[in-house]
C-alpha cells in the first residue's frame, strides 16, 4: 500500500518540507506523519523570522545595523561636501580640463577627499545590504564579517596604489603626473558611485529581477567609468612627454595588475 509522508528539513534560518510517497506494508505498524491529524487540520510552513536564531546571527546582525547606521550618519554630516563634489566631478568627465581646475580649487579639492573615503565605504555597504541571503548562503558568511573584509580589501588596495605610484615617482622623479592621475582616479571613484545607482534603481522598481542581472548592470557601468580614467591616464602621462612604451608598462603595472589581484582575490571564494 503507497502512504504519503512529509520530510521536514530545518537549520536556523529556513524550514522546508517535501512530500514523498512511502510503500507500507500489511505488517508495517509505522503509520505516517500525516495520520496524526485529520483531513481538517490546518497545515503551514513556519517562515524563517519564526525560527529561533543564534545569538552569533542575532549579534551579527546588530553590528551590521551599526555599521550601515554609522555609513548613513557620515552622508548626513558631510551631505554638504557631497552635494559640492558632485557636479565638480561630472563636469569633469567629459573634459579633461576640468580635473585641473577641480585640483586649483583648493577647498573643492579637499572635499573632494572626503568624498572619495564615503565613495570607498559605499560600494561594500550597496553589495552587502543588497546580497545579504546570498552571501550567507554562498560564502556560510555573517554580512557584518562580510562588510569588514570588503572594507579591508579595498583599504588593502588603496595601499597599494598609493605605494605604486610612490614608486615611479621616484623612479621617474616626477611627482606632479603621477599625484595628478591619483587625484583624477578619486573623481572616477566618486563618477562610478553615480554610475551604479541604475543598478539600485532596477532592484527597487523590479524586485524579481535575478542577481546576475543587477551584478551585469552594476559592472558595465563601472567598466565604462574606468575606461574613461584609463583615457585620462594616457592624455596625461603622454602630455608629460612619456612614450607610449612607458605608458604600456604603467597600465599593466599600475592600472592592470591590482585589478587582476583583486578580482581573482573575489573569485577565488
Amino acid at each position: 500500500m503507497i502512504q504519503k509522508d512529509t520530510l521536514y528539513i530545518t537549520d536556523s534560518l529556513s524550514c522546508k518540507y517535501i512530500i514523498i510517497d512511502r510503500y507500507v506494508s500489511q505488517k508495517d505498524t509505522i503509520l505516517s506523519i500525516d495520520s496524526l491529524w485529520d483531513h481538517h487540520t490546518l497545515t503551514r510552513t513556519a517562515s524563517p523570522s519564526s525560527f529561533h536564531q543564534p545569538n552569533g546571527f542575532k549579534n551579527g546582525n546588530d553590528i551590521l545595523s551599526s555599521l550601515i547606521l554609522a555609513f548613513f550618519i557620515l552622508l548626513v554630516l558631510f551631505s554638504r561636501e557631497i552635494i559640492n563634489v558632485f557636479p565638480a566631478v561630472m563636469n569633469s568627465l567629459l573634459k579633461l580640463k576640468n580635473h585641473f581646475k577641480l585640483e586649483d580649487k583648493l577647498a573643492l579639492s579637499a572635499q573632494r577627499n572626503v568624498v572619495t573615503v564615503i565613495a570607498a565605504l559605499y560600494f561594500p555597504v550597496l553589495v552587502t545590504l543588497m546580497n545579504r541571503g546570498y552571501i550567507i548562503a554562498k560564502y556560510q558568511l555573517l554580512p557584518n564579517y562580510f562588510l569588514l573584509i570588503s572594507l579591508a580589501v579595498i583599504f588593502g588596495f588603496w595601499l597599494l596604489r598609493k605605494g605604486l605610484y610612490g614608486i615611479l615617482s621616484w623612479l621617474t622623479k616626477d611627482n606632479i603626473t603621477f599625484k595628478l592621475i591619483e587625484k583624477i582616479g578619486y573623481n572616477h571613484l566618486i563618477i562610478s558611485v553615480i554610475f551604479s545607482f541604475p543598478a539600485i534603481l532596477l532592484r527597487f522598481i523590479w524586485p524579481e529581477i535575478s542577481d546576475t542581472i543587477i551584478l551585469n548592470v552594476l559592472i558595465f557601468s563601472l567598466l565604462l567609468v574606468f575606461i574613461f580614467y584609463i583615457i585620462r591616464g594616457y592624455q596625461i602621462i603622454i602630455s608629460h612627454h612619456y612614450s607610449h612604451f612607458f605608458y604600456i608598462l604603467y597600465l599593466c603595472g599600475v592600472e592592470l595588475l591590482p585589478v587582476a589581484l583583486l578580482s581573482n582575490f573575489i573569485l577565488s571564494y
